[in-house]
């Protein structure tokens, strides 16, 4: 019994004297509800492409960046020159948003797009980022998700894939 609780009582000590804890912020529950609308689907066409993501209640985090990965495809998807417009609530189709509120960078290759929220998206609330662009060529673009909390040392959730496909304009055939 002595060996048992002097065993014991040294692992409590080494658990002690392991430094502080790591605080990272994580998502209890990750958002899942990830979407993407582009009411234009020909090539070439002016797009109003909006990426809709909602936070659940009890997230555990608030969202501080959404990033989008292209996965495969011949041509790059084109996101438009200027920052996104942001509102929040339901998607709508003509709804406005407000310049400011996101800021979207590109990465070196073209490939991925990492939208960063200001102020951060609360839990319970769904945000709806308004990129004005071209559609490119034919084909089915796709991409893979991927949501960071708000927080000291985030760990990244995996979100669904989106898809959009563009078709080619037969008005020349």
């Amino acid at each position: 019994m002595t060996w048992f609780t002097s065993w014991l009582l040294s692992g409590l000590v080494l658990l002690m004297n392991s430094g502080p804890a790591l605080a990272q912020t994580f998502f209890r529950r990750p958002p899942t509800k990830v979407s993407i609308h582009n009411p234009s689907s020909t090539e070439g066409q002016r797009n109003r492409t909006t990426i809709s993501v909602r936070v659940p209640e009890d997230a555990g985090a608030e969202l501080e960046r959404l990033v989008l990965s292209q996965l495969t495809s011949l041509d790059q998807w084109t996101w438009g020159p200027k920052n996104p417009e942001v509102y929040l609530g339901e998607y709508s189709l003509r709804r406005r948003g407000e310049p400011g509120l996101g800021e979207a960078t590109m990465s070196q290759t073209d490939d991925e797009l990492s939208i960063r929220f200001d102020p951060a998206i609360q839990p319970g609330q769904q945000a709806n980022v308004v990129f004005r662009g071209f559609n490119p060529d034919a084909d089915i673009y796709q991409w893979a998700t991927e949501l960071i909390p708000a927080g000291s040392e985030p760990i990244a959730s995996d979100g669904p894939t989106l898809r959009v496909s563009i078709f080619r304009n037969d008005n020349f055939r």
